[in-house]
């Protein structure tokens, strides 16, 4: 930019007065980068606002993660519904993997960690129960947490295992139609997160159809939002749990979650996709 006026060491010389009508001219401090940048000549100074975000596929749904268990081991007992007399231990200690040692309460919270950024960057509002695993958080609290937060839906995140080393596959846990008011959503909503999971990850699916129905959760008969619960395959398998226990496939088990939730919410891309 070119400066008109200056403030040099060297004396100016003898001007005759300025007409009477001329304005005078007062010399601040050097004007700022921030202000040079709006100065132009005869053209007024306009900002520019700066381009708004797209909104993303998931924008508007709030989505609640129980990564399953903790570090914390709690046998206190809770009812296992509202008004039961039954109860169960606040929080189980989970299963560990049969070569690697794995926790299951680790693999369950780096998933949905993984899971969360994945969700967020979409759009979404997301609730996680936890996100450190030095916490003591009861099926209770977890499934309150969610009717707080008004989820659209709750996925309890869980590995299994099983007595018999060669069993393996991924299912689905869904409440029983007399545990909640949204049965057929949790159904379908377990359909097809399953099914996209299993495509992603290449893991088989148990059962026929990959579903299984409880009706002895805590965390499902307390909550009263649309709740599923996966088991992502079974640490008591010698090749699964060398799966489930591997960071890189844990963002594929993260990824497959994380397509089968979108397609769920968002069938309308995945027609449009097809076309």
């Amino acid at each position: 930019m070119m400066l008109l006026l200056g403030c040099g060491k060297a004396a100016a010389p003898a001007v005759e007065a300025a007409p009477e009508t001329a304005v005078p001219v007062v010399l601040t401090a050097a004007p700022t980068a921030q202000a040079e940048q709006k100065i132009s000549i005869g053209v007024a100074a306009v900002e520019t606002a700066a381009p708004t975000a797209a909104p993303g596929p998931l924008t508007g749904f709030v989505i609640g993660l129980d990564p399953g268990h903790q570090l914390v081991y709690d046998p206190a007992r809770e009812p296992v519904a509202p008004g039961s007399s039954e109860t169960k231990q606040k929080v189980a200690g989970g299963c560990r993997g049969v070569k690697s040692g794995v926790y299951e309460y680790e693999v369950n919270l780096d998933v949905s960690l993984l899971l969360r950024d994945m969700l967020e960057e979409a759009g979404a509002t997301v609730i996680m129960t936890h996100e450190v695993l030095d916490v003591n958080i009861s099926n209770v609290q977890r499934a309150q947490m969610f009717n707080e937060a008004n989820v659209d839906l709750g996925i309890r995140i869980h590995c299994n295992k099983s007595d018999n080393s060669k069993t393996a596959g991924a299912f689905m846990l869904v409440p029983t139609e007399n545990r909640t008011k949204f049965y057929e959503e949790n159904v379908r909503a377990a359909q097809v997160i399953l099914k996209a999971y299993c495509a992603e990850t290449g893991l088989s699916m148990r059962y026929k159809d990959g579903i299984t129905y409880r009706n002895d959760q805590t965390g499902f008969n307390w909550c009263t939002r649309p709740i599923i619960n996966i088991e992502m395959g079974h640490l008591s398998n010698p090749s699964e749990d060398a799966l489930l226990s591997d960071p890189a496939f844990q963002v594929k088990m993260a990824r497959g979650l994380f397509n089968g939730i979108l397609q769920y919410f968002r069938p309308d891309l995945v027609a449009a996709a097809n076309e």
